[in-house]
């Protein structure tokens, strides 16, 4: 005997009355909606925070690439150990969900990526790398990968993304030298 399954064809009104599905369908309700009280029944929250998490992910307003770069500035003649940071915040009902993160750094300075979203470390926002990434680099983090997140990083309206750079020529720089993040992934509209 073969499954089907049956989409549910009622959203948002009532089945008829006398409705039954086939004897061989898959159906699940999650709830149904009432006309006169005009509120959904026997329909958990959690379960619609999901279903529309998972609606979320799919739906696809605009593509994150290297075009929405975050690019950092370090100037010339600044000296070691110092610390300079550039915020990039998610616009306001929007939501970005990063697959890739690619952290370029120059010669003369080490660079991280701060997650707002991520518990603080102290009084700051936690970094994504344990370590700093080494001058004169180009990484890709795949954040799906086993050993990084291993799902998309979804960051809502509000939520920041901050490259930092750290100097560690022992004389500081000699040119202005540069920390740049290029996320990707894609833009959706916020659901949840």
């Amino acid at each position: 005997m073969t499954q089907k399954i049956v989409p549910q064809q009622y959203a948002g009104q009532r089945p008829p009355k006398g409705w039954v599905p086939p004897l061989d369908a898959v159906l699940t309700l999650l709830g149904v909606y009432d006309n006169l009280s005009g509120f959904w029944v026997g329909l958990p929250l959690q379960a619609l925070t999901e279903a529309l998490l998972v609606a979320e992910a799919l739906h696809t307003e605009d593509r994150v690439d290297e075009r929405d770069k975050v690019e950092l500035t370090v100037a010339n003649g600044t000296a070691k150990d110092t610390v300079k940071t550039k915020e990039y915040e998610i616009p306001s009902g929007e939501v970005w969900y990063f697959n890739r993160l690619n952290l370029v750094t120059e010669a003369e300075i080490s660079g991280n990526i701060r997650i707002s979203k991520f518990p603080k470390s102290g009084s700051l926002d936690k970094t994504y790398l344990g370590t700093d990434l080494a001058a004169s680099q180009d990484v890709d983090y795949d954040l799906g990968a086993a050993g990084e997140l291993g799902a998309d990083l979804r960051l809502v309206g509000g939520d920041k993304v901050t490259v930092v750079a750290t100097v560690t020529a022992v004389g500081g720089t000699t040119a202005d030298r540069k920390v740049t993040l290029n996320p990707f992934g894609r833009k959706s509209t916020r659901l949840v």
